[in-house]
This record gives structure tokens, sequence and C-alpha cells, in this order.
């Protein structure tokens, strides 16, 4: 009797595992990171991205072979030129977005409009939204789009991957330095403290500048605080600010630490302002650039 109940809850057990296997690979549902609720006949296998983080993510969990569409700002990797273009992130091209029969699209709230997605959702097409606003938001990015896609163990491998080369770069012990990351000199808006770029910057141990009671995520800065916070680093994302074009425009930054001491960094928009699997690289460069000034 033991011996026929043993093998009876084994195949019952088996028989559960499969059926939750096939409700996972028949996508029943999807929560997006805003909480709308995704309901899908199968895993995707046409898919649009309207960011460039998000092709990117697709490209690193080697699901590009489903990407139909993108936008003209989905630069990276190169493979991407390949797959057609629907727009950019702020003006899709709905026709052509019909005519490839998506079965799903991938969107962002930083970038992506509601009206965008009213659009699309009007059109009858379903929408995962996504929400990474973190270091820690990205990877769970990457981790839900390995799940819809069925690239769960790719994803999972990737995260791993980022989060071992996050405590390597952590554990640098550079020395605590002020940094201002400057996103725009007229006017002078930087990167706040509420973005994934200044958690980039606390992983090599530099301190925001940013004004600590803005809420916006890039906020503006006066010429003002930018004297008495005296940075010791300015990072720049072009190399056509040089130390005389910034003196040019705010000659009273002569007497900054950064400088005096000639501690600018040039950093490459894509790679820094993009919530991809790429922010690893941007660390790892800002790492780099800070070992040259080691004592």
């Amino acid at each position: 009797m033991k011996k026929v109940l043993s093998i009876f809850l084994t195949l019952l057990i088996f028989l559960i595992a499969c059926n939750e296997k096939k409700e996972f690979h028949s996508g029943i549902v999807f929560i997006d990171e805003i909480g709308n609720k995704i309901e899908l006949s199968k895993n995707p296998e046409r898919i649009i991205s309207t960011a460039p983080n998000l092709t990117e993510i697709i490209f690193a969990i080697d699901a590009d072979d489903f990407l139909v569409g993108r936008t003209s700002f989905c630069n990276y990797p190169a493979e991407v030129n390949k797959i057609d273009v629907i727009g950019d992130m702020l003006h899709l091209n709905f026709e052509k977005i019909v005519d490839l029969k998506p079965d799903l699209i991938f969107m962002t709230v930083e970038g992506n409009t509601k009206e965008i997605y009213d659009k699309l959702k009007g059109l009858g097409i379903q929408i995962y939204v996504t929400n990474p606003r973190s270091l820690r938001d990205i990877l769970k990015t990457i981790k839900n789009m390995g799940i819809i896609l069925n690239r769960k163990e790719k994803a999972d491998s990737l995260v791993n991957s980022i989060e071992e080369s996050l405590i390597e770069e952590s554990s640098k012990n550079f020395e605590r330095k002020k940094v201002i990351f400057v996103v725009s000199f007229s006017p002078l808006i930087v990167a706040g403290k509420n973005t994934f770029i200044n958690e980039m910057l606390e992983v090599v141990n530099l301190e925001n500048i940013a004004p600590k009671s803005s809420i916006s995520a890039y906020p503006m800065i006066s010429r003002e605080e930018v004297l008495n916070q005296n940075p010791d680093v300015i990072i720049l994302p072009s190399s056509d600010y040089t130390i005389d074009n910034i003196l040019r425009v705010y000659p009273e930054w002569a007497s900054l630490n950064a400088i005096k001491n000639k501690k600018i960094i040039y950093v490459d928009q894509d790679l820094f302002f993009r919530p991809g699997p790429r922010f690893i690289d941007a660390i790892k460069y800002l790492s780099n650039e800070l070992s040259k000034w080691k004592n």
C-alpha cells in the first residue's frame, strides 16, 4: 500500500510540475512594472522595443531573434541596424507597428508617453511597461524580460555577473571625493540624488553635490551652489566642454578643485544615461578614470 501511495504521489507531483510549466510557457498573465495586467496566449515571438535601454536588454539576454521593431534611438549593439525602425521614442509610426504584427511591445515610463501607450492599447496591442529607476530596478527589469521572453536562465546569469562586478568595483576603496555630474550647461542641470546615475557614483565613492531637496531627477543647480560645494571632480557628457570653454561660461569656476587639478571625466551619454545592462560598464569606466588619479 505504501509503495502504491508513493508512486501515486510521485505521479501527482510530476503532473503538477508539468501543468505549472505549461501555464508558465503559455504566459497566461504577466503583471508589468506599473501594475498593469498583460494576458498572452504564449511567450511572445514578435516584439517591439520603444526605448534604447530595453533594446540593449533584449540583445543582452539573447532574445533579439524576437525583435521585429525598434526606435531610431536604439543604436546598440551594431546588430540592431538590421531591425525595422518604428519611429523615435516620442513619435511612433503606428501603421508600421500594426504591419509588424507584434505579440508584445516593451515600453518605459521615462521616455515614452501615456498618449503613445493609450494609442497602442486602442489598437489592441499588448504592452509591457518597465520602470527601472535604480540599479536594483534595472536588474529586476532584466529578470522580468527574461521570464517573459523565455530567457530566464540567460537573464539570471547576466544579473549574477553584474552583481559580482558591482561587489568588485565597490571594494576598490577610492578616496571620497565630491563630484558634479553635468547634464546641461545652459541651463546648468545635473544628475540628481534620486537617479541610478547617483547610485553609480556612490559605487566608486563619489559624493554627488546635486541639491538634496530637489524632487527632480535632473535638477537645476545655481552657480553659487557649485562654488560653495567646490567639487573635486567634474563629469561631463561631451569632450567639447574643455576647461577653456567651461571658464568662458563660468569664469568663477577657476577656483574649483576640479578645475585647478584638471580632474574632469568625459563620458559617453549612451553608456551613462540608459538604465540598461551596460550600467556596469559605465561604473567600470569611472573606476578606471579614478584609478589614474590614485597616489
